[in-house]
Protein backbone atom coordinates (compact mmCIF):
# COMPACT_ATOMS: atom_id res chain seq x y z
CA UNK A 1 0.00 0.00 0.00
CA UNK A 2 1.41 3.22 -1.04
CA UNK A 3 2.32 5.73 2.14
CA UNK A 4 0.53 9.18 2.34
CA UNK A 5 2.31 12.30 0.70
CA UNK A 6 3.10 14.66 3.22
CA UNK A 7 2.62 17.52 1.11
CA UNK A 8 -1.23 16.51 0.97
CA UNK A 9 -1.79 17.11 4.46
CA UNK A 10 -2.91 20.06 6.01
CA UNK A 11 -1.49 20.87 9.61
CA UNK A 12 -5.09 19.99 11.35
CA UNK A 13 -4.98 16.49 9.24
CA UNK A 14 -1.16 15.92 9.94
CA UNK A 15 -1.97 16.84 13.95
CA UNK A 16 -4.77 14.33 13.67
CA UNK A 17 -2.52 11.62 11.95
CA UNK A 18 0.36 12.00 14.13
CA UNK A 19 -1.93 11.65 17.39
CA UNK A 20 -2.89 8.68 16.71
CA UNK A 21 0.25 7.26 16.30
CA UNK A 22 1.25 8.38 19.57
CA UNK A 23 2.66 11.46 18.63
CA UNK A 24 2.53 14.98 20.60
CA UNK A 25 0.37 17.52 18.77
CA UNK A 26 3.53 20.20 18.93
CA UNK A 27 5.38 17.45 16.95
CA UNK A 28 3.24 18.27 13.65
CA UNK A 29 4.22 22.02 13.99
CA UNK A 30 7.67 20.62 13.85
CA UNK A 31 7.23 18.52 10.97
CA UNK A 32 5.65 21.38 9.23
CA UNK A 33 8.54 24.16 10.05
CA UNK A 34 11.13 21.89 8.51
CA UNK A 35 9.04 20.86 5.73
CA UNK A 36 7.80 24.53 4.51
CA UNK A 37 9.93 26.87 6.02
CA UNK A 38 12.92 25.30 6.15
CA UNK A 39 12.34 23.31 2.68
CA UNK A 40 13.55 20.10 4.12
CA UNK A 41 12.07 16.97 3.67
CA UNK A 42 14.42 14.74 5.23
CA UNK A 43 13.35 13.46 8.50
CA UNK A 44 16.85 11.30 9.08
CA UNK A 45 17.95 15.34 9.15
CA UNK A 46 16.00 17.27 12.01
CA UNK A 47 17.47 18.04 14.93
CA UNK A 48 14.59 18.38 17.74
CA UNK A 49 13.25 15.50 16.95
CA UNK A 50 14.20 12.07 18.15
CA UNK A 51 15.71 9.84 16.55
CA UNK A 52 13.15 6.99 17.27
CA UNK A 53 10.48 9.64 16.38
CA UNK A 54 12.46 10.63 12.64
CA UNK A 55 12.05 7.14 11.94
CA UNK A 56 8.43 6.50 12.65
CA UNK A 57 7.88 9.89 10.49
CA UNK A 58 10.57 8.51 7.88
CA UNK A 59 8.28 5.41 7.74
CA UNK A 60 4.92 7.14 7.51
CA UNK A 61 5.00 9.53 4.79
CA UNK A 62 6.31 9.97 1.81
CA UNK A 63 8.49 13.40 1.46
CA UNK A 64 10.15 14.33 -1.46
CA UNK A 65 8.38 16.86 -4.22
CA UNK A 66 8.04 16.05 -7.35
CA UNK A 67 11.41 15.89 -9.34
CA UNK A 68 12.71 18.53 -11.95
CA UNK A 69 13.20 16.44 -15.15
CA UNK A 70 14.72 19.50 -16.84
CA UNK A 71 15.53 23.34 -16.76
CA UNK A 72 15.67 26.28 -19.33
CA UNK A 73 16.83 29.49 -18.60
CA UNK A 74 17.35 32.92 -20.27
CA UNK A 75 19.38 36.52 -19.79
CA UNK A 76 17.30 37.76 -17.27
CA UNK A 77 16.92 34.81 -15.03
CA UNK A 78 13.78 33.50 -15.98
CA UNK A 79 13.32 29.61 -15.05
CA UNK A 80 11.35 27.14 -16.62
CA UNK A 81 11.17 23.97 -14.47
CA UNK A 82 9.33 20.56 -16.27
CA UNK A 83 8.01 18.82 -13.16
CA UNK A 84 7.49 14.70 -13.51
CA UNK A 85 4.58 13.71 -11.81
CA UNK A 86 4.24 10.33 -9.93
CA UNK A 87 1.93 8.85 -12.80
CA UNK A 88 4.23 9.95 -15.67
CA UNK A 89 2.39 13.30 -16.96
CA UNK A 90 4.51 16.39 -16.83
CA UNK A 91 4.07 19.97 -15.85
CA UNK A 92 5.65 23.01 -16.27
CA UNK A 93 6.33 26.01 -13.68
CA UNK A 94 8.49 29.14 -13.87
CA UNK A 95 10.49 31.47 -11.46
CA UNK A 96 11.25 34.88 -12.95
CA UNK A 97 12.86 37.39 -11.00
CA UNK A 98 11.69 40.88 -10.49
CA UNK A 99 12.58 43.86 -8.92
CA UNK A 100 13.17 43.13 -4.99
CA UNK A 101 11.53 39.64 -5.21
CA UNK A 102 10.59 37.43 -7.25
CA UNK A 103 7.26 35.51 -8.21
CA UNK A 104 6.47 31.96 -8.85
CA UNK A 105 4.31 30.84 -12.15
CA UNK A 106 2.01 28.11 -10.93
CA UNK A 107 -0.16 25.70 -12.70
CA UNK A 108 -2.94 23.76 -11.51
CA UNK A 109 -3.79 21.36 -14.29
CA UNK A 110 -1.75 19.13 -16.47
CA UNK A 111 -3.13 20.74 -19.59
CA UNK A 112 -6.11 22.62 -19.54
CA UNK A 113 -10.21 21.80 -20.98
CA UNK A 114 -10.87 25.63 -21.63
CA UNK A 115 -8.88 26.18 -25.16
CA UNK A 116 -8.39 29.39 -25.67
CA UNK A 117 -7.46 29.97 -28.92
CA UNK A 118 -4.43 32.11 -28.00
CA UNK A 119 -2.98 29.21 -25.67
CA UNK A 120 -0.74 26.65 -26.11
CA UNK A 121 -1.75 24.59 -22.76
CA UNK A 122 -5.46 25.06 -24.12
CA UNK A 123 -4.15 23.24 -27.27
CA UNK A 124 -2.69 20.65 -25.30
CA UNK A 125 -5.87 19.61 -24.13
CA UNK A 126 -6.55 18.71 -20.59
CA UNK A 127 -5.20 15.43 -18.48
CA UNK A 128 -5.79 15.91 -14.98
CA UNK A 129 -6.17 18.41 -11.92
CA UNK A 130 -2.91 18.54 -9.93
CA UNK A 131 -3.52 17.57 -6.66
CA UNK A 132 -3.17 20.10 -3.36
CA UNK A 133 0.64 18.57 -3.08
CA UNK A 134 1.39 18.65 -6.28
CA UNK A 135 0.53 22.43 -6.23
CA UNK A 136 2.66 22.91 -3.05
CA UNK A 137 5.44 20.71 -4.32
CA UNK A 138 5.51 23.34 -7.20
CA UNK A 139 6.11 26.30 -4.85
CA UNK A 140 9.14 24.27 -2.32
CA UNK A 141 11.06 22.97 -5.56
CA UNK A 142 11.12 27.13 -7.03
CA UNK A 143 12.34 28.11 -3.48
CA UNK A 144 15.19 25.97 -3.40
CA UNK A 145 16.06 27.78 -6.90
CA UNK A 146 16.30 30.73 -4.79
CA UNK A 147 19.01 29.25 -2.72
CA UNK A 148 19.67 31.52 0.52
CA UNK A 149 17.65 34.12 -0.96
CA UNK A 150 15.20 34.97 1.95
CA UNK A 151 13.21 38.35 0.75
CA UNK A 152 9.19 38.49 -0.80
CA UNK A 153 8.15 36.16 -3.32
CA UNK A 154 4.81 36.45 -5.02
CA UNK A 155 2.45 33.68 -6.10
CA UNK A 156 0.73 33.69 -9.15
CA UNK A 157 -2.11 30.74 -10.11
CA UNK A 158 -1.11 32.03 -14.50
CA UNK A 159 0.54 28.72 -15.32
CA UNK A 160 -1.00 25.81 -17.00
CA UNK A 161 -5.00 25.22 -16.08
CA UNK A 162 -7.54 27.11 -15.18
CA UNK A 163 -7.59 27.37 -11.21
CA UNK A 164 -10.72 27.49 -10.74
CA UNK A 165 -12.13 24.58 -12.07
CA UNK A 166 -9.89 22.69 -9.67
CA UNK A 167 -11.08 24.58 -6.58
CA UNK A 168 -11.35 22.30 -4.07
CA UNK A 169 -7.38 21.33 -4.49
CA UNK A 170 -6.16 24.62 -5.39
CA UNK A 171 -8.41 25.78 -1.64
CA UNK A 172 -6.31 22.92 0.30
CA UNK A 173 -3.32 24.33 -1.30
CA UNK A 174 -3.94 27.64 -0.46
CA UNK A 175 -4.53 26.61 3.12
CA UNK A 176 -1.07 25.46 3.11
CA UNK A 177 0.78 27.91 1.67
CA UNK A 178 -0.71 30.45 4.01
CA UNK A 179 -0.83 28.62 7.12
CA UNK A 180 1.36 29.99 9.78
CA UNK A 181 3.71 26.88 10.47
CA UNK A 182 3.22 26.05 6.92
CA UNK A 183 4.83 28.29 4.17
CA UNK A 184 3.51 31.68 5.84
CA UNK A 185 2.99 33.49 2.49
CA UNK A 186 0.40 36.55 2.64
CA UNK A 187 -2.95 36.44 0.78
CA UNK A 188 -1.56 39.54 -0.53
CA UNK A 189 1.25 38.23 -2.56
CA UNK A 190 -1.20 35.25 -3.67
CA UNK A 191 -2.69 36.35 -7.59
CA UNK A 192 -4.95 33.70 -8.65
CA UNK A 193 -5.41 34.45 -12.94
CA UNK A 194 -9.06 32.95 -14.07
CA UNK A 195 -11.47 33.24 -17.13
CA UNK A 196 -14.14 33.61 -14.66
CA UNK A 197 -16.05 30.55 -13.01
CA UNK A 198 -18.25 32.29 -11.25
CA UNK A 199 -19.42 29.72 -8.72
CA UNK A 200 -15.77 28.96 -7.81
CA UNK A 201 -14.85 32.56 -7.98
CA UNK A 202 -17.14 33.18 -5.06
CA UNK A 203 -15.91 31.10 -3.29
CA UNK A 204 -12.70 31.97 -3.53
CA UNK A 205 -13.13 35.34 -2.66
CA UNK A 206 -15.16 33.69 0.75
CA UNK A 207 -12.76 31.79 1.74
CA UNK A 208 -9.60 34.26 0.93
CA UNK A 209 -10.89 37.34 0.98
CA UNK A 210 -7.37 38.83 1.00
CA UNK A 211 -6.64 37.08 -2.19
CA UNK A 212 -5.60 38.83 -5.58
CA UNK A 213 -8.15 38.09 -8.75
CA UNK A 214 -6.89 38.74 -11.76
CA UNK A 215 -9.34 38.00 -14.60
CA UNK A 216 -8.27 36.91 -17.89
CA UNK A 217 -10.39 39.54 -20.21
CA UNK A 218 -8.66 39.83 -23.88
CA UNK A 219 -12.00 41.53 -25.33
CA UNK A 220 -13.88 44.48 -24.97
CA UNK A 221 -17.59 42.83 -25.53
CA UNK A 222 -18.97 39.22 -24.88
CA UNK A 223 -19.31 38.42 -29.28
CA UNK A 224 -15.50 38.43 -29.36
CA UNK A 225 -14.45 36.67 -26.24
CA UNK A 226 -16.62 33.78 -27.16
CA UNK A 227 -14.94 33.58 -30.34
CA UNK A 228 -11.68 33.97 -28.41
CA UNK A 229 -12.38 31.95 -25.59
CA UNK A 230 -15.19 29.28 -26.17
CA UNK A 231 -15.82 29.03 -21.97
CA UNK A 232 -17.44 32.88 -22.42
CA UNK A 233 -20.43 31.24 -24.14
CA UNK A 234 -21.41 29.44 -20.73
CA UNK A 235 -19.81 31.92 -18.13
CA UNK A 236 -21.49 35.16 -19.67
CA UNK A 237 -19.39 38.33 -19.11
CA UNK A 238 -22.13 40.43 -18.19
CA UNK A 239 -22.75 38.32 -15.10
CA UNK A 240 -19.02 38.33 -13.92
CA UNK A 241 -18.87 41.99 -14.54
CA UNK A 242 -21.96 42.52 -12.71
CA UNK A 243 -20.21 40.36 -9.63
CA UNK A 244 -17.18 42.69 -9.74
CA UNK A 245 -19.34 45.58 -9.61
CA UNK A 246 -21.78 44.13 -6.90
CA UNK A 247 -19.21 43.49 -4.69
CA UNK A 248 -16.87 45.80 -2.18
CA UNK A 249 -13.12 44.01 -2.16
CA UNK A 250 -9.96 45.24 -0.43
CA UNK A 251 -8.16 45.91 -3.49
CA UNK A 252 -8.89 46.69 -7.28
CA UNK A 253 -9.47 43.68 -9.33
CA UNK A 254 -6.42 43.11 -12.29
CA UNK A 255 -8.23 42.46 -16.46
CA UNK A 256 -5.86 40.51 -18.32
CA UNK A 257 -5.87 41.54 -21.62
CA UNK A 258 -3.92 40.19 -24.28
CA UNK A 259 -3.18 41.67 -27.34
CA UNK A 260 -3.74 40.47 -30.66
CA UNK A 261 -2.70 42.11 -33.77
CA UNK A 262 -5.91 42.50 -35.88
CA UNK A 263 -7.95 41.07 -33.77
CA UNK A 264 -8.81 43.19 -30.29
CA UNK A 265 -5.97 46.19 -30.47
CA UNK A 266 -7.75 48.82 -32.08
CA UNK A 267 -7.99 51.99 -30.82
CA UNK A 268 -12.12 51.65 -31.01
CA UNK A 269 -11.96 48.91 -29.40
CA UNK A 270 -9.74 50.34 -26.12
CA UNK A 271 -13.00 52.63 -25.95
CA UNK A 272 -15.44 50.18 -25.82
CA UNK A 273 -13.26 48.15 -22.99
CA UNK A 274 -12.89 51.21 -21.02
CA UNK A 275 -17.28 51.44 -21.49
CA UNK A 276 -17.06 47.89 -20.46
CA UNK A 277 -15.37 48.09 -16.53
CA UNK A 278 -17.07 51.36 -15.83
CA UNK A 279 -18.06 51.14 -12.05
CA UNK A 280 -15.26 48.67 -11.49
CA UNK A 281 -12.07 49.94 -9.57
CA UNK A 282 -9.94 48.16 -12.05
CA UNK A 283 -6.14 47.82 -13.30
CA UNK A 284 -5.88 46.77 -16.68
CA UNK A 285 -2.77 44.39 -16.97
CA UNK A 286 -2.07 44.43 -21.18
CA UNK A 287 -0.09 41.87 -22.81
CA UNK A 288 1.57 41.95 -26.02
CA UNK A 289 0.76 38.45 -27.24
CA UNK A 290 3.63 35.67 -26.92
CA UNK A 291 3.44 33.91 -29.96
CA UNK A 292 3.71 29.81 -29.90
CA UNK A 293 4.20 27.55 -32.51
CA UNK A 294 0.89 26.48 -34.59
CA UNK A 295 -1.62 29.44 -33.18
CA UNK A 296 -2.37 31.99 -35.66
CA UNK A 297 -2.08 35.23 -34.30
CA UNK A 298 0.88 37.87 -34.31
CA UNK A 299 1.80 40.40 -31.73
CA UNK A 300 0.92 44.41 -32.14
CA UNK A 301 3.85 46.36 -32.88
CA UNK A 302 5.29 48.44 -29.98
CA UNK A 303 3.10 51.90 -31.59
CA UNK A 304 -0.67 49.72 -31.43
CA UNK A 305 0.04 48.88 -27.86
CA UNK A 306 1.25 52.45 -26.87
CA UNK A 307 -1.61 53.90 -28.88
CA UNK A 308 -4.11 51.33 -26.97
CA UNK A 309 -2.94 52.42 -23.64
CA UNK A 310 -3.37 55.62 -23.94
CA UNK A 311 -6.84 55.49 -25.23
CA UNK A 312 -7.40 53.82 -21.45
CA UNK A 313 -5.54 55.99 -19.82
CA UNK A 314 -7.02 58.58 -21.22
CA UNK A 315 -10.96 57.37 -19.83
CA UNK A 316 -9.26 57.29 -16.42
CA UNK A 317 -8.10 53.46 -15.75
CA UNK A 318 -4.69 52.00 -14.61
CA UNK A 319 -2.92 50.95 -17.01
CA UNK A 320 0.09 48.24 -17.32
CA UNK A 321 1.81 46.72 -19.84
CA UNK A 322 3.30 43.41 -19.31
CA UNK A 323 5.92 42.82 -21.63
CA UNK A 324 6.39 39.03 -20.78
CA UNK A 325 9.60 37.86 -19.63
CA UNK A 326 10.83 34.23 -20.58
CA UNK A 327 9.84 34.69 -24.59
CA UNK A 328 12.88 32.78 -25.88
CA UNK A 329 12.28 29.57 -23.58
CA UNK A 330 8.53 29.83 -23.94
CA UNK A 331 7.59 30.32 -20.19
CA UNK A 332 5.86 33.59 -20.86
CA UNK A 333 2.35 33.91 -20.54
CA UNK A 334 0.30 31.37 -22.66
CA UNK A 335 3.52 30.21 -23.34
CA UNK A 336 3.42 26.77 -21.46
CA UNK A 337 2.46 23.38 -22.90
CA UNK A 338 3.73 19.97 -22.91
CA UNK A 339 3.05 17.36 -25.53
CA UNK A 340 4.86 14.07 -25.05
Amino acid sequence: MAKPWILERTLEELKNELRAAGFRDFVACQVFRWAYHKNNQDPSSWSNISSVGREKLAGMYEWPPRPVLGMQGDAQGTRKLLVGLADGLKIETVLIPEKGHHTFCLSTQVGCPLACRFCATGAMGFRRHLSAGEIVSQVLTLKKELGPFAGQVNLVFMGMGEPLLNYGNLARALEILCATDGLNISPRHITVSTVGILQSLARLERDFPRIRIALSLNAPDAALRAELMPVSRHEGLDLLLAHFRAHKRRQRVTFEYVLLAGVNDAPAQARRLARLLHGIPAKVNLIPYNASPGLPFQRPDRAAVEAFRAVLLEKGLTVVTRWSKGQEIASACGQLAVFS
